[in-house]
C-alpha cells in the first residue's frame, strides 16, 4: 500500500474546527472565486492576526514548552492540550478523545505493510505516524551543520603557508613553469581533500571512524598543526574519547593545546542521544502546521469550499516535493479526503468514481488532469498557474452545483469571467 510523504502536512478530510468558538473571524468578501480572489489578496495579513489571537499564542507556546519531555506515545496522549495542537496540526481534531488509536498509530509507525496506520487509507495517520517517532537518535557534532568549515579554513591556512614557503626557495623561483605547475596540482590536491572531508565527516561518529581513515586524519592533524602525532594512534584516540571536561582526561594531563582544541572539535564524549521532538526544529514545525490548520479550519467556517482549497494550496507543493513516486503521489490524492474531493469537483467526476478499482481511479484522475490541466507530471503542479487553474476549476465548480435552476451557462460565464491568472 502507498505510504505517505515523510514530512507532516496536513492532508486530511473536511475542517475539523468545526464548532469551535474563534476569536479571529477570517474576513472573505463574497463567496466562490470572488471570496477565494479576496483572500489570497489578504492572506498574509489576515494570518498574522490570526497567529497573534489569545487562543492560538498560548496553545502554541505551550507545544513549544513542553513537547521536548515528552518520551512516548502514552506520555502525549496522556496531556490533553499538547495532544490537540499535535491532531490539529494533521486536520485531526476530531480524534482527540481516540486516545488508543492515536497511540497504537503512533506506537505502530509505519514500517510494516500492516502497521494500523497503513491499514486505515488515510495518509493523515500516515504523516502523523512518520511524525511522531519516538525512536532515540544519537548525534554527533561532526553531523552539525557547518562542522567541517573552521577545520577546512584551518587546513587551508595552513597548506597555502607551507605552499608559499616552498614557492620561495630558489629551485622554485628561478623555474617559474615548474612552480606554477607545482602550485596548481596543490590546489588540486586542496579541492579534492575539502570535497571528500565535507561528503564524509558527516558519516564519521566515533574516534575509531576517524583515525581508520588517513585522508580525513590528514586533513584534521595538519588543521590543527599536529602533524607530529600520526603515528601515535593510541594516544589519539584516547584524546578523542576522553573529551576534555575531566582534569584526568589525557588532552588535559598532556597540557597540548592542539591536543585540547582537537577535542573539543570532534566532541565524541559529548554526543547527545534524543528524539526528534526533542529539536528545536521539530516543535517549530509542529506548531507552525498547527497554526496554519487552525487558520484553514476557521476560513472553512466563513466558506467550507474556500477552506478546502486553502487547504489544497498549502498540501500539494508539500507532497509533490516528496521523495515517493510520482504513481505513490497520485494515492496519496486518492487517500487523502481533500485533495480527492477537490480533483473531483474541479474535473466534475461522477459520483461513483470513488467505487471502482483503485488503479483504475488513478489511470483515469492521471488521464483527466492531463487533459484537463496539462499535468503530465505531479511536479507540474508546483505551477502556481497550473495550481491555481485546479483550485479555480473546483471553486467554479462548487459555485455552479450551488445554483439551482436555468441559467447554468451563463453563472459559468460570469465566473470564469473573474479569474484572474498571474502574468508568466
Amino acid at each position: 500500500m502507498p505510504q505517505g510523504p515523510a514530512r507532516a502536512h496536513p492532508t486530511g478530510g473536511p475542517a475539523s474546527g468545526r464548532g469551535k468558538t474563534m476569536s479571529f473571524t477570517p474576513m472573505i468578501a463574497g463567496n466562490g472565486l470572488v471570496g477565494w480572489q479576496m483572500l489570497q489578496a489578504t492572506l498574509e495579513t489576515q494570518r498574522t492576526a490570526f497567529d497573534k489571537s489569545a487562543e492560538i499564542s498560548r496553545e502554541s507556546a505551550y507545544f513549544q514548552e513542553k513537547i521536548g519531555s515528552v518520551g512516548s506515545a502514552e506520555e502525549l496522549v496522556a496531556d490533553r492540550r499538547l495532544l490537540s495542537v499535535a491532531l490539529s496540526a494533521f486536520g485531526m481534531d476530531d480524534e482527540i478523545d481516540s486516545k488508543y488509536l492515536i497511540r497504537r498509530i503512533i506506537e505502530e509507525g509505519t514500517e510494516a505493510d500492516d502497521a494500523l496506520a497503513n491499514r486505515l487509507n488515510d495518509s493523515r495517520y500516515v504523516a502523523l505516524a512518520n511524525a511522531f517517532d519516538f525512536e532515540k537518535v544519537t548525534t554527533y557534532k561532526t553531523q552539525s551543520e557547518g562542522f567541517a568549515d573552521p577545520i577546512l579554513a584551518a587546513y587551508e591556512e595552513r597548506v597555502r603557508a607551507n605552499l608559499d614557503a616552498t614557492l620561495a626557495e630558489p629551485a622554485y623561483v628561478n623555474d617559474p613553469d615548474y612552480a606554477a605547475l607545482f602550485k596548481a596540482q596543490v590546489e588540486e590536491n586542496l579541492e579534492i581533500s575539502r570535497t571528500y572531508f565535507r561528503e564524509t565527516i558527516p558519516s564519521i561518529t566515533s574516534a575509531e571512524d576517524l583515525l581508520a581513515d588517513p585522508e580525513l586524519m590528514q586533513v584534521v592533524l595538519t588543521a590543527f598543526d599536529s602533524q607530529d602525532r600520526q603515528g601515535s594512534t593510541t594516544l589519539l584516540r584516547r584524546v578523542l574519547e576522553e573529551g576534555t571536561s575531566d582534569p584526568t582526561a589525557l588532552a588535559n594531563v598532556l597540557r597540548d593545546d592542539k591536543l585540547v582544541a582537537l577535542s573539543d572539535a570532534f566532541g565524541f564524549d559529548e554526543a547527545e542521544t534524543r528524539t526528534v521532538l526533542q529539536t528545536e526544529a521539530f516543535a517549530s514545525n509542529i506548531a507552525t502546521q498547527y497554526r496554519w490548520q487552525q487558520f484553514e479550519d476557521a476560513v472553512a467556517e466563513v466558506d467550507p469550499a474556500i477552506g478546502k482549497a486553502l487547504q489544497f494550496q498549502r498540501a500539494i507543493p508539500d507532497l509533490s516535493a516528496s521523495d515517493i513516486s510520482d504513481t505513490a503521489k497520485w494515492y496519496n490524492v486518492l487517500g487523502s479526503t481533500m485533495m480527492r474531493g477537490v480533483f473531483e469537483t474541479a474535473l466534475n467526476l461522477p459520483n461513483g468514481f470513488s467505487q471502482i478499482d483503485i488503479d483504475k481511479q488513478v489511470e483515469t484522475l492521471r488521464d483527466k488532469v492531463e487533459s484537463r490541466f496539462g499535468i503530465r507530471s505531479f511536479s507540474d503542479l508546483e505551477d502556481e498557474t497550473i495550481l491555481n487553474k485546479v483550485i479555480h476549476g473546483y471553486l467554479l465548480q462548487e459555485q455552479i452545483s450551488q445554483s439551482s435552476g436555468i441559467g447554468s451557462q451563463q453563472i459559468a460565464l460570469t465566473l470564469l469571467s473573474t479569474i484572474r491568472y498571474p502574468s508568466t
